[in-house]
């Protein structure tokens, strides 16, 4: 039999291209409301009931990125960039330098809570990735890139098994670091390369498929 595409069949493909599209915004709006209950919740200690004896963690952050805007990227996965000037490293290597480790101390329970939290069975994964500039040897910097994205992987471990120590077999299980190397550069709005912008780490937040 002849399969027939007709306007009706055209019609009907266009309703269910529409249907998805519109489905997957709604899943990114809704799990940004999701993620915005959870922080209100963490800082008001309610979000889990070890919450009440672990370290309380401060509303007021004292870093301006400490909420960094999370986007969609595609249906299942949220993303959220990192810039240099808040999660920074000494030059050429991977050590975390002071006001880095205070940002992930502010920062890293907020994402321990969703991941781990009442919403945690429909998070699959939390992705750690690090990108560098594109100044030096290539292998050197995806091997920096790693190292960094490890780091910061491990002191996002401690800070959890700190303050929320009832999340941190849940995260050690979700969540991976990779090391991107200069992969993605970032351009400004010229269109020239923007090597700061460029030196980065990116949270992700992958959800389970439906």
């Amino acid at each position: 039999m002849k399969a027939s595409f007709g306007p009706d069949s055209y019609e009907r493909s266009s309703f269910l291209t529409n249907g998805v599209a519109d489905l997957m915004t709604s899943l990114a709006v809704i799990f940004m409301l999701l993620f915005a209950a959870y922080v209100t919740r963490v800082e008001d200690g309610n979000a889990n009931p070890d919450l009440n004896r672990t370290a309380p963690l401060d509303p007021k952050p004292r870093l301006d990125p400490l909420h960094p805007k999370l986007e969609a990227k595609g249906p299942s996965v949220l993303t959220a960039t990192i810039p240099d000037s808040a999660l920074n490293f000494e030059f050429g290597k991977s050590t975390l330098l002071p006001p880095a480790e205070t940002f992930l101390s502010e920062v890293i329970p907020h994402y321990a809570t969703i991941v781990c939290g009442p919403g945690g069975p429909d998070v699959e994964a939390f992705v750690i990735e690090g990108y560098t500039d594109d100044l030096g040897d290539d292998v050197r910097n995806l091997r920096l890139s790693q190292d960094r994205s490890f780091v910061v992987l491990a002191k996002s471990l401690e800070i959890i098994r700190e303050k929320l120590p009832w999340a941190y077999e849940c995260f050690l299980q979700k969540a991976t670091a990779n090391g991107r190397g200069r992969q993605n550069l970032l351009r400004n709005d010229t269109g020239h390369l923007d090597r700061e912008k460029s030196r980065r780490v990116i949270f992700q937040i992958h959800m389970r498929p439906r």
